[in-house]
């Protein structure tokens, strides 16, 4: 299961300011504005410009704080690079026009031109906080009157509560969700004015006295541009069979827009996104047993019917993993509230069953419960968008699917996803820096844009000398800008994230995610083939070291070490197998003990025995029986057991690597692997040259004796006539050959079909597996 964030990861940070939709007052009741206004307040364009007191609110609530420079020079100018904060904030600055002068100051951008327009004095400020959805500050135009006002900020359901229910239009929620529904940001505005500023009690009574009967101001609409390759890497992350979800802090219409965007969730025609929330009744009697139910995202409470509502039950599960399964419904949604409730619900109905005592529970700690971890385990792996998380909330998501027995990647980029990271089996965080990331694309766009142009131009057969300068120009300056931005992202300090996770990518893309997949299966086939290769080699050594060795076979010392140097140079050419590039539906084997790796290293030694106790018995043939060096403590003598067990054993360690190197789909293709493939020709040709003795003096640098003729046979009594007869007839030369090629073809033929064999029963495992997962086998 691969779990990624929104904002930074799958989306760039750079906040692109849209505008804001205004309440409307009219005689009967009060409106939503059809359009969006894009600008600040401006006299000259009062048909698109927002009201003051709206302004008031976009450049007042903020946390921004500018770069100081030297001995506390602050650099004064226009410029949102300079400034330190929120992007969301940044955005909205930039767009407005206003600067920031100190911590505390904002002004117009021409205060002497500005008319009506004063700077803002920020008092005091309530900071953002995850669990509240929410920031207000105390400000106050300066110059402009002894007027103290609130100016808040914050999601549309968190600030709903707290506003004066005349301001709020019926409209509300549908429009928030209408923008949201298109993957946009928004935030709700309000304001009030304080009734005694002077005696400050904000400072004695905190937030809850001052966000209270706040005036609807509208909403504040953003957008956050898909980074270039998240939805390639999305698909071909589902493609290769991976499960796919979104954790987030915003919005859940938000986050299932973006999430279907880049193909999380894959909805097909009008099928419904359902959403798990909790019913009405519940709300009302919060004491009682909760009750959830899965309904169409886009519907508001009182407008759903009962026929496309769904209950939230354990047995009902099972029927949603079908309609799931069968897309009957395109993905599952829910909010880390809903899922909180879902856990105390679960912890109180134990509680209840046990009739233990009814102590505290705390919603911080809830989600870890293990009596709510078991009710999660089941619904989590059903959930696509997981959205308004904290990042608690974050860290039991992660934690549920590692106990419904899945392995999980989290792919985050700031603090709030610094529990989920260290949860995740493998946790990969990214650095998210927007100004470069603009940098970036720019320059990748305008290569692009150069490209088609070019491609134009050669069609048309209409390029000039001046057309030509320019554009190599333009080719310059984009891979200049192109080559700075990667300069600049090595140079960015890292995070908490990057702390908290074993990976850590200076990368803006989610493209990390594939690639440790890619370098991880390959490592991991690689490991593999050199565990099978040892274990093969081990035996046949066990072999020549015990039932040879009584037989009196030997190695010198320039055999063991010509042996020693190919195993070592063999064994350094598989490692240089590079990753493909595109990620496999297959799965490798997960562990050594597994029983394709050892049934085939099985087979594999069962058929070099074959061959070398044959060349061994049919060596005897050849031998003296009075020959001092096949005493098993005897000196190193070279003769014909001991030539032909030699060339046998080390064909065998070759093919070993020629059989086990595994290649696709995880790996290169042995073919591509040309230092591999170059060694193994030069020992095979250095075998079948030394065992037809093309050579002589090859066989006398490795301490071969010269191979028995035709017609040389020596009879020895332990001999059978079996293989007496058949050295006689086909000569020695052409008996080892013979074996030589027997055990080549044999174990490759052998291992590709033990290949074969478990891809298909691992194929019917998984599909029968699957069925089982969705509650279509009973």
């Amino acid at each position: 299961t691969c779990c990624f964030d929104k904002t930074g990861t799958l989306t760039s940070d750079e906040m692109v300011m849209r505008g804001v939709r205004l309440p409307v007052k009219s005689s009967t009741g009060v409106h939503m504005s059809a359009a969006l206004v894009t600008s600040g307040s401006d006299e000259e364009d009062e048909t698109n410009c927002t009201p003051h007191e709206v302004t008031r609110i976009l450049v007042g609530c903020q946390s921004l704080a500018p770069v100081t420079y030297g001995h506390g020079n602050r650099n004064l100018l226009n410029d949102t690079s300079s400034l330190i904060g929120d992007p969301l904030e940044k955005a909205v600055l930039n767009c407005v026009g206003w600067k920031l002068l100190s911590n505390d100051t904002i002004a117009p951008p021409d205060p002497l031109t500005s008319g009506h327009l004063k700077p803002v004095q920020i008092f005091h400020r309530f900071a953002f906080t995850s669990k509240l959805k929410r920031m207000t500050v105390i400000a106050q135009d300066l110059g402009g009157g002894k007027e103290v006002y609130a100016l808040s900020k914050g999601a549309p359901e968190a600030l709903k509560a707290l506003m004066d229910p005349t301001s709020i239009p019926d409209s509300y929620d549908s429009v928030s969700n209408y923008h949201m529904g298109l993957g946009q940001r928004v935030l709700s505005l309000g304001y009030k004015k304080m009734t005694n500023p002077s005696s400050k009690l904000w400072l004695k009574e905190g937030r809850q006295s001052v966000e209270t009967n706040l005036i609807f101001a509208g909403f504040l609409v953003l957008d956050c541009p898909l980074k270039p390759d998240s939805k390639k890497v999305i698909k071909e992350l589902r493609n290769s069979g991976h499960h796919t979800v979104m954790i987030t802090g915003d919005a859940i219409q938000t986050a299932a827009e973006v999430a279907r965007q880049v193909g999380i969730i894959k909805a097909k025609g009008t099928v419904d996104t359902f959403e798990l929330r909790e019913t009405m009744e519940s709300q009302k009697t919060p004491q009682s047993d909760a009750r959830f139910v899965f309904v169409p995202i886009a519907s508001n409470d009182n407008e759903v019917s009962s026929e496309k509502c769904i209950a939230y039950s354990q047995s009902n599960l099972s029927v949603l993993k079908e309609m799931l399964h069968t897309s009957s419904i395109a993905a599952i949604c829910v909010t880390g509230d809903t899922l909180t409730k879902i856990a105390l619900d679960a912890v109180r109905r134990k509680k209840n069953k046990l009739s233990t005592d009814q102590s505290f529970i705390d919603p911080k700690t809830v989600l870890l419960h293990p009596d709510s971890q078991s009710t999660l385990q089941t619904l989590v792996p059903l959930i696509s968008v997981f959205a308004r998380h904290a990042p608690r909330q974050k860290e039991a998501v992660i934690a549920a699917f590692n106990g419904a027995g899945r392995i999980t990647m989290m792919c985050g980029d700031g603090t709030n996803d610094v529990g989920a990271l260290k949860m995740s089996h493998c946790g990969i965080s990214i650095i998210s820096v927007p100004e470069v990331e603009a940098k970036q694309r720019n320059a990748i766009n305008g290569l692009l844009n150069l490209q088609k142009e070019d491609k134009g131009k050669k069609s048309k057969k209409k390029r000039k000398r001046e057309k030509t300068k320019s554009s190599k120009k333009s080719w310059e300056e984009n891979v200049r800008a192109l080559a700075e931005a990667e300069d600049e992202l090595n140079n960015v300090a890292l995070g908490d994230a990057s702390v908290a996770s074993p990976f850590t990518s200076r990368a803006t893309s989610i493209k990390c995610t594939k690639d440790v997949l890619q370098r991880g299966r390959c490592t991991l086939v690689t490991m593999m083939q050199i565990y099978k290769i040892l274990g093969v080699n081990c035996l046949v050594n066990a072999l020549v070291l015990s039932n040879l060795h009584l037989e009196g076979a030997k190695q010198g010392d320039h055999q063991l070490t010509v042996v020693g140097l190919v195993v070592a140079g063999l064994f350094f050419f598989v490692t240089k197998g590079q990753p493909l590039n595109k990620l496999s539906p297959e799965r490798p084997p997960s562990t050594v003990l597994c029983a394709q790796v050892l049934v085939s290293i099985s087979v594999q030694f069962a058929i070099h025995f074959c061959c070398i106790m044959a060349i061994t018995s049919i060596s005897k043939c050849y031998l003296d029986p009075f020959d001092p060096s096949l005493v098993p403590d005897g000196h190193f003598n070279p003769n014909t057991l001991n030539s032909a067990t030699f060339i046998m054993t080390v064909l065998t360690t070759v093919n070993t690597f020629l059989v086990n190197y595994r290649g696709r789909p995880f790996m290169e293709d042995l073919r591509e692997n040309t230092t591999m493939v170059r060694a193994l020709q030069v020992c095979y040709a250095v075998l079948f040259t030394a065992a037809l003795e093309v050579f002589p003096p090859l066989n006398d640098i490795i301490q071969l004796s010269p191979l028995p003729q035709n017609g040389e046979v020596m009879t020895n009594l332990i001999v059978s006539s079996a293989f007496h007869d058949l050295a006689d007839s086909i000569g020695f030369k052409t008996a080892l050959t013979s074996l030589m090629i027997i055990d080549t073809i044999m174990t490759y033929l052998a291992e590709k079909i033990l290949i074969k064999l478990f891809q298909k029963l691992s194929t019917v495992q998984r599909i029968t597996g699957a069925l089982s997962v969705w509650g279509i086998l009973k």
